[in-house]
Formats: structure tokens, sequence, C-alpha cells
């Protein structure tokens, strides 16, 4: 995949609506850090360690949890972010994430995270806090509704 196509995708999801041209720019240059998956490549898997976060910038992914048999909790679609408890909290994955068709994916690791441009560490984190928080909400009204 070549920068502009990088960019593109980058540039269409509003997880990064907030960055700037130059940073959008500066993140798609990073090759080492966009994967493409196959059909049914494992991206994660529960259990491992590894404190890294993906933003989903093409295709689908299934969210698994082994409790005890193999079971599809979701899907996620291109602009979701995965893997972030295990890179917030420095935990091992709590769940496995498979390619739902073919896939492209940006990584984002403790160690690359540092050697960012100033201020994209800050608005990545910050977004991950939203989305966080978001779901902390949608739980508590999930629960809340079942009282």
């Amino acid at each position: 995949m070549d920068n502009e196509q990088a960019f593109e995708l980058i540039d269409q999801l509003s997880f990064f609506h907030g960055f700037t041209q130059e940073e959008k720019h500066f993140l798609s240059t990073l090759e080492s850090q966009i994967y493409k998956y196959l059909p049914s490549d494992i991206i994660i898997q529960e259990g491992e360690t590894d404190y890294s976060f993906f933003v989903l910038l093409k295709g689908v992914v299934a969210i698994v949890k082994n409790n005890p048999k193999q079971v599809t909790i979701a899907k996620l679609k291109a602009g979701a972010v995965f893997g972030e408890i295990a890179y917030i909290a420095k935990r091992t994955r709590t769940t496995t994430v498979i390619a739902d068709g073919d896939v492209i994916a940006l990584k984002i690791d403790t160690k690359s995270i540092d050697e960012l441009k100033p201020g994209i560490p800050t608005k990545l984190k910050d977004n991950l806090i939203e989305i966080l928080v978001r779901r902390l909400e949608t739980m508590n009204e999930q629960v809340t509704r079942n009282v």
C-alpha cells in the first residue's frame, strides 16, 4: 500500500478528525505500522502479552472470546479501535481478534508512540479515553435499564 492510499483511509475516519492534515500524512508514512491481514488471520490472540492497539483502517474484524468455546462477541468496522485495554492497562489480551475478510490496520505500540511527532501521542490517548468513556456510559445505561 502506498502512502497516498494509507492517507486516504486515515483521512476518512472520524477517529482522526482532530488531527491536522500534516499529522495524518505523517501517520500514513509509518509503513512499518500499517498492516494488511487476509481473511481468518489472527491479529490478536487472547492471553498473549502485547501492549499495542489498532485502528481499523479498512475491513471488518471479529472479536472472539474463548469461554470455554469460541464465541464471537462483536464485529468491528473501519474506524474502530481494538486492543486498547492491553495498551492502557498493560494486561494480557482479553479477546482474540480475527480478520473477517481483507483488513488494513494501523498498529500503535508503547515503543513507537513516543517516536511520533509531538501532539500525536496526546491526541491518540485522548481518543482512547473518549472511546472508553463512551463504552462505560453505554454499559451503565444497559445496567440501569435491566434494574
